[in-house]
């Protein structure tokens, strides 16, 4: 069904997206956008609530403080003692903004004074301020006298910077003559107590050539201001030095001294000024430190960032509209006039980064009726289009656009009018991606579309343009490849197509694994016609999917024939349960200092009338692949559980009963509760069944395998390993898993003796296990010096044909002492010999 909102863009669509990208180019230095953009920002800083640090303290030369203490300038002698009285409170820094760049020539003595008080405080910094005095001269540095700035511990600079409008919204982090050398006033304060780490603002301005000097400025912020009326704690300064409890509000904090009175210092306007108002510039400054100490100073973006944001909103709005129907374009564009100053303003309350909207919203006010003239004539040529889209989507696959099943059907039918005798070949390969790892838990629907999609273009880039690509179903893909002149150029290009799908997929920063499987036909050498290419394709890779193998499959009779023969084999499996053709054998386990039967392993058999004696190595992958693996180990638990009980119950125990999991039990979520009732129904004890996990199973997925172990464990059931140390996890994670016992695998057992390499795995798996306090079980044994070895180096357990092969429930117990036919009893469990099945030898350990 046809989507308004994804419609197709056509030139007119184009045109409209480029010229409203220009016209948003040409807004971008444009004064009475800037103007917007200033009430914009204005308005956000309003609503966003700063509040200066309560850390800050204003010092105010105030019109009481002259008043009490004489007109201004003041002697250096007040300075020297108001800076000693701060010194004395205990002040954290001291920063006078005020200029003491001239000597005081009717007092010498005073500078003197006030040197030594800046040399007693130790943390006093002094300002530094740009002069040009008179038209077209060079610009100056005021600095402070030699002899205070020599005794000071920092200094700063203190010029404005004035916005368009007459507001001072910013402040530069460094300025200087020529060389942005000198800190702003209020960073040398937070310097002097080595407070702050502005690594990313402290880049200094690289110097460079100039006819005459001038006054550079490097890293702009946003001064984000308090908007509350008195929100720096001020201080009289005639107060500070005459009244204690006034002058102890200082202790440790960073204290400003600076001009408050009317008609003295610098005062501008600020985004925060009320009405006829304007900041004293040591305000200002307190503003500048708290931003600095609560980390919210406001980034404005770069005119270049700014420009290229601007062009990329107005052209992916626009790009939006001009593909997208009413009336859902209506909500769009009042989306997005509204969404972009809104953007701007979650920015700069989250992440103090101000973005000037304004440029890219004005051309979709423009543009929005224009569009509307445009899309009316773009409707009139969607009808046409729509069709044609519905032809597409019926022959290709909706996630990767390839073509379908029915496209390859087509193509395939062809080969019926081509002469078989010619030399020209045809091949068919169909490919099942299967997802190893953890590919599956990241895999969402979205996400497996991209992946379909990386993996269709793989496909398309490992063959001709003129051969055809094409996904059957979800995971299947098909490729024909026509007028080949070999064999071998056919398994050539399969070969190059497994090996592209083999690479790791990147996506969202994982490295994603295919496990592709592949059947191949070939026409006209096996398969007549088309039809039958496409049987035998399929065929191929089934038997390719069963035997996981990641080699080509070559379609042939013999393997038509397996395939037939694995048919065979599910459908007896699957009857097998109902006519009872299943029987448990049990294999005995033993201590290995004493020979003694300590429990013994369920094993599965399967006697079918047609096929004979079947071992689990024949029909369990099947079991598996068709999910009666399920039901059948279902059935194993329960009849191992019923004769281990009964077994307990007529004195030969207590054994402990091993049953193995496959995966597909262990990942069911009833399996706890089927082990439960289990237990219950048979009245075996919880800690006499052990239950066996395969170490892949547990790390495909670490969590849900962590949690499915303590549930067990909850019931009093054991847990172990089986088959250790021949899968991909460590002994490292074993800490992570409740577990009693670690199984060695067979394969190191028969070679540990004959094989270095197997025999350090075996010693590290033994005293690995040991340090976390699990017990080890071999099974494989076979020989009287397997078990002596295994003895010697502390395997607590032993299984293997050296002591019995498994054996059906009837014989087993009379191995294990149950009155025969002939007569004789012995219902205790007695030391159980080596190769018992052969006479009894007495087990030693070394």
């Amino acid at each position: 069904m046809y989507n308004p909102i994804t419609k197709k863009i056509d030139l007119g669509g184009i045109f409209l997206v480029v010229a409203l990208i220009l016209f948003a180019y040409t807004l971008v230095n444009n004064a009475a956008i800037q103007r917007i953009d200033h009430l914009l920002y204005d308005y956000f800083l309003n609503l966003q609530g700063n509040q200066v640090s309560s850390e800050i303290v204003i010092v105010a030369i105030d019109d009481p403080s002259l008043h009490k203490l004489g007109r201004w300038p003041w002697s250096r002698r007040i300075h020297a003692d108001l800076l000693n009285r701060l010194t004395d409170m205990d002040a954290r820094v001291v920063a006078f903004d005020v200029l003491f760049a001239e000597p005081e020539a009717d007092d010498p003595q005073a500078d003197r004074l006030f040197a030594s008080a800046i040399e007693r405080n130790g943390k006093t910094v002094l300002a530094v301020a740009p002069s040009n005095s008179m038209h077209n001269t060079a610009i100056t540095e005021v600095l402070p006298l030699t002899m205070l700035a020599e005794l000071s511990a920092g200094m700063g600079h203190v010029d404005i910077e004035i916005d368009s409008d007459g507001l001072c919204r910013s402040f530069y982090m460094h300025a200087g003559i020529n060389d942005a050398r000198w800190p702003t006033f209020s960073l040398a304060a937070l310097q002097v107590t080595d407070e702050i780490m502005l690594t990313d603002v402290e880049n200094r301005y690289t110097p460079t050539s100039h006819a005459m000097p001038s006054w550079l400025r490097h890293g702009r912020f946003l001064i984000p201001f308090d908007p509350n009326p008195g929100a720096v704690e001020t201080l009289s300064a005639y107060q500070v030095l005459s009244d204690d409890e006034i002058a102890s509000k200082v202790k440790g904090k960073y204290v400003l001294i600076g001009s408050t009175a009317t008609g003295l210092g610098d005062v501008v306007s600020t985004p925060v000024s009320r009405s006829h108002q304007r900041m004293p510039g040591v305000e200002l400054n307190a503003h500048v430190l708290s931003g600095l100490l609560k980390g919210s100073l406001i980034r404005e973006m770069n005119s270049t960032q700014h420009l290229v944001l601007t062009l990329l909103l107005t052209g992916i709005a626009t790009l939006m509209m001009v593909t997208t129907s009413f009336p859902a374009a209506i909500v769009l564009f009042l989306a997005t006039i509204t969404g972009i100053p809104a953007l701007a303003g979650l920015l700069l309350f989250g992440g103090h980064i101000w973005i000037a909207p304004a440029a890219a919203v004005a051309p979709l006010i423009v543009g929005f009726p224009l569009w509307g003239t445009w899309s009316h004539l773009h409707e009139k040529r969607i009808n046409r289009s729509l069709s044609d889209r519905m032809h597409h989507q019926a022959l290709h696959h909706a996630a990767t656009d390839l073509p379908n099943q029915y496209v390859l059907e087509e193509s395939l039918r062809s080969l019926s009018g081509r002469d078989p005798y010619s030399r020209n070949i045809a091949v068919l390969m169909i490919i099942h991606i299967k997802w190893s790892g953890s590919a599956g838990g990241i895999v969402g629907r979205s996400a497996g579309d991209q992946l379909l999609r990386a993996i269709a273009q793989r496909l398309r880039d490992a063959v001709r343009s003129n051969d055809l690509v094409t996904h059957l179903s979800g995971d299947d893909f098909g490729v024909l490849v026509n007028d080949l002149t070999d064999t071998e150029s056919a398994h050539f290009i399969a070969q190059n197509l497994l090996n592209g799908l083999q690479e790791p997929l990147v996506f969202e920063d994982e490295q994603i694994f295919l496990d592709p499987r592949m059947g191949l036909s070939l026409w006209p050498k096996e398969s007549p016609d088309g039809e039958a290419l496409l049987r035998d394709a399929n065929i191929a890779m089934f038997r390719a999917r069963i035997q996981q193998s990641n080699a080509t499959c070559v379609y042939s009779t013999q393997i038509a024939k397996e395939v037939q023969e694995r048919s065979q084999l599910e459908q007896a499996l699957i009857s097998a349960m109902e006519r009872n053709e299943f029987e448990v054998y049990y294999q005995p386990q033993v201590v290995t200092e004493s020979g003694r039967v300590i429990g013994v392993e369920a094993l599965l058999r399967w006697h079918n009338p047609e096929l004979g004696l079947v071992y689990p190595g024949t029909f369990i992958p099947v079991a598996e692949h068709t999910g009666l693996i399920r039901a059948i180990g279902s059935w194993v638990l329960r009849t191992a559980c019923n004769q281990v009980q009964q077994w307990n119950e007529r004195g030969f125990g207590p054994l402990r009963l091993a049953v193995n999991l496959s995966p597909l039990q262990f990942t069911d979520q009833n399996l706890v509760a089927e082990v439960r009732a289990t237990l219950e129904s048979s009245g075996l004890d919880p800690r006499s069944l052990e239950l066996e996990i395969t170490e892949s199973t547990v790390m495909q997925n670490m969590q849900e395998a962590t949690t499915a172990m303590r549930l067990l464990k909850e019931q009093g059931v054991k847990l172990a390993i089986d088959d250790f140390g021949t899968g991909y996890s460590s002994l490292s994670n074993l800490q992570h898993f409740p577990l009693d016992r670690i199984k060695i695998d067979q394969s190191f057992t028969r070679e540990f003796q004959n094989n270095d390499h197997a025999r350090e795995i075996t010693l590290t798996i033994i005293n690995m296990a040991k340090r976390l306090k699990l017990e080890v079980i071999a099974e494989g044994v076979e020989t009287e010096s397997q078990v002596a070895f295994l003895g010697e180096y502390g395997c607590d357990e032993l299984q293997g044909y050296y002591f019995s092969h498994p054996l059906p429930a009837a014989e087993l117990a009379i191995l294990l002492g149950e009155p025969s036919e002939s007569g004789g009893t012995s219902s205790h469990i007695r030391p159980f010999g080596p190769n018992s099945l052969r006479g009894t030898t007495a087990i030693y350990k070394r």
